[in-house]
């Protein structure tokens, strides 16, 4: 008993001294603390309230509406989070504060919607450029890009319905992305032909997924964007 009481004060002790504690908890104020999650990542940023109070009057940008782009936002102000952990985390206080505004109609299921969307978009890449920890810090940002396209939805005069094109342009999306990806692959100079046939086999299975996911012509337009301008590499950087 006395060891676990022990356990449990040095827990709390530790704790306190590190207020941007990652956690697992739901978001919440306590007495002394917020904890802001990632919808993304499924962590959580935690600092005491003066602390989050500080960065809010430091950062008026972040939480702006009609808001920022996440990009434009932080690039306009990020002092106190220069580095690339510092981004997500700005990020992910940006997806907070915005989702708090946007509870416009059909937000609850358009955000799972995006955000999963998106993190195959990311896992694509990520297989296609065989790594790299770009594509682990652009998981905690898409929550943050997710949200401002929520934002675009609710605020103007669009659905998530299906029109008359909409199978035969997310077809078009899909096919042109398959083939992207494999002219990238086939240009690859020190992979051995089966190790192609065994990467593209991996990435068509995901992107058959990605494929399942894009279920409106809103959802197709903010994927192909967010894929476009993120992920919008030369092939030939991939001829090593």
């Amino acid at each position: 008993m006395r060891l676990l009481l022990n356990l449990l004060l040095f827990t709390f002790i530790v704790s306190c001294k590190n207020p941007k504690i990652k956690t697992k908890t739901h978001d919440k104020f306590t007495k002394d603390y917020v904890s802001i999650p990632s919808p993304s990542t499924k962590d959580n940023f935690s600092y005491y309230k003066k602390e989050f109070k500080q960065i809010l009057e430091l950062h008026p940008e972040i939480s702006l509406y009609p808001p920022l782009h996440p990009d434009l936002a932080y690039n306009k102000n990020y002092v106190g989070f220069v580095s690339e952990t510092g981004k997500d985390e700005y990020f992910t206080i940006y997806a907070y504060l915005l989702k708090e505004k946007n509870k416009g109609r059909n937000s609850k299921r358009l955000r799972k919607k995006l955000i999963d969307a998106f993190l195959k978009v990311n896992y694509v890449h990520a297989l296609y450029k065989r790594g790299g920890s770009g594509f682990s810090h652009q998981k905690p940002r898409i929550a943050a890009y997710a949200e401002f396209n929520i934002y675009n939805y609710i605020n103007r005069d669009t659905n998530l319905n299906k029109s008359k094109k909409f199978y035969k342009r997310k077809a078009k999306y899909i096919e042109t992305l398959i083939n992207n990806m494999e002219k990238g692959i086939l240009k690859l100079v020190n992979m051995p032909e089966y190790a192609k046939k065994g990467m593209l086999k991996e990435i068509r299975t995901e992107i058959s997924q990605l494929e399942k996911l894009i279920q409106s012509d809103f959802l197709l337009e903010s994927v192909k964007d967010f894929e476009q301008k993120y992920y919008n590499y030369d092939n030939t950087d991939l001829l090593w």
